[in-house]
């Protein structure tokens, strides 16, 4: 797997791209992957993603780093025509339409299908900045994308968002699912998001379930996935491609 140098405020850091698998509740199959940029310095140290989050400030590095991701999931899709892999679409380019058409020309060049690719919001995208970006979101479903929401919680304005932009995943927040079995008003409030705010027929995803107990708790209910360390942790290049036969 291409590993790519990224140059931030003079610091070098060296860029890889791991792999989130989203299993069926089952446990049965991956539905899909979330393919999320790692960073290391030049040392060959991790670097924390809350701390390297603090040098993304300028929309030139964020456009590199989501680039770096395109090309890596564009990479990964030729090789096997089943997969489906989603990224995090950072606030600074939810309004950049020509970006948009970037990545829709991109898919043509690779001749993949854009049904293949779903674009997650950032959690970190205001309410505001959603409203501004409705239009980029509708003409991302129009030209195939698929557009889910990560994070979703108890949040007064994420159940607004609902309202306002057909998606087809939410990917409820593990601050919601994490201890279900433990904690009663959290399975209220999941059992509420579920069956009355999430619009019926759109995917739904379990962020953080890592314990048994957890899991079996969310076979009651119409989620349609998981994301979480129960069942596998994040995946290198390598550790995909021996997964997937690549």
């Amino acid at each position: 797997m291409k590993i790519n140098t990224l140059e931030i405020k003079g610091k070098k850091f060296l860029m890889t791209a791991e792999f989130h698998p989203i299993i069926n509740l089952s446990g049965k199959n991956i539905l899909s992957y979330q393919a999320v940029a790692q960073f290391f310095n030049t040392e060959d140290f991790l670097i924390p993603a809350k701390q390297i989050a603090t040098l993304f400030e300028e929309t030139a590095v964020i456009r590199k780093v989501t680039d770096f991701i395109f090309e890596v999931i564009c990479h990964v899709l030729k090789m096997k025509e089943t997969m489906v892999v989603s990224f995090i679409l950072s606030p600074q380019l939810i309004n950049d339409m020509g970006y948009l058409t970037q990545l829709r020309e991109r898919c043509q060049r690779n001749n993949i299908a854009p049904q293949r690719i779903e674009i997650e919001i950032s959690d970190k995208i205001t309410y505001s900045q959603f409203i501004s970006g409705l239009p980029l979101l509708k003409k991302a479903k129009e030209d195939g994308f698929m557009v889910s929401l990560g994070k979703f919680d108890s949040g007064h304005d994420h159940a607004e968002r609902l309202q306002l932009f057909a998606f087809n995943t939410i990917k409820i927040d593990r601050s919601i699912v994490d201890g279900i079995a433990r904690h009663p008003a959290k399975l209220s409030t999941l059992h509420r998001f579920i069956d009355n705010v999430i619009p019926a027929g759109t995917n739904v995803i379990c962020e953080g379930v890592d314990s048994a107990a957890d899991l079996a708790l969310l076979n009651r209910y119409n989620a349609s996935g998981i994301q979480g360390y129960t069942f596998s942790r994040p995946l290198t290049f390598k550790q995909l491609q021996l997964l997937e036969g690549l």
